[in-house]
């Protein structure tokens, strides 16, 4: 089973040496896709290429932050020369929740979604997609 989670979060700059600041006006990726995994193998890559590739069809900027956590079959190097994806590796994220936890506070997006991805499952980029359609329309409710 495919599972994908959004959350809300203000876009944060780095103001100086461990301090962050909130700016809404300093937003460039209004996406982040954050991808903890664990020895997935080549379905890692086809992952993020259709995830990749449903946010190229519908404009939204983003960028994917694939998370190892603790994974040792060497899947973060079949991600090499995809374009608006950062990889994640080292020796201090051992799980799925510190590997959520390191990509939460790398993302720059204004909106943050997360996709478990296993070898057994193929993602439905489609519902990340929708999710955040359906963030949007609630927060433009609430404002």
């Amino acid at each position: 089973m495919t599972v994908a989670h959004l959350i809300a979060v203000p876009p944060v700059v780095i103001a100086g040496p461990g301090r962050l600041e909130h700016s809404p006006e300093t937003a460039e990726v209004e996406f982040t896709v954050v991808i903890p995994f664990h020895n997935p193998g080549a379905a890692l890559r086809r992952a993020v290429e259709r995830i990749t590739d449903a946010l190229y069809a519908q404009g939204i900027t983003f960028e994917v932050l694939a998370v190892s956590g603790g994974s040792t079959d060497g899947s973060d190097r079949t991600l090499d020369g995809l374009a608006r994806t950062r990889v994640v590796v080292r020796d201090d994220i051992r799980d799925r929740g510190a590997a959520l936890q390191a990509g939460f506070a790398s993302s720059t997006g204004t909106w943050i979604g997360f996709v478990d991805v296993d070898s057994d499952v193929e993602v439905d980029p489609y519902e990340l997609v929708e999710c955040l359609h359906r963030a949007r329309e609630e927060a433009s409710v609430l404002a």
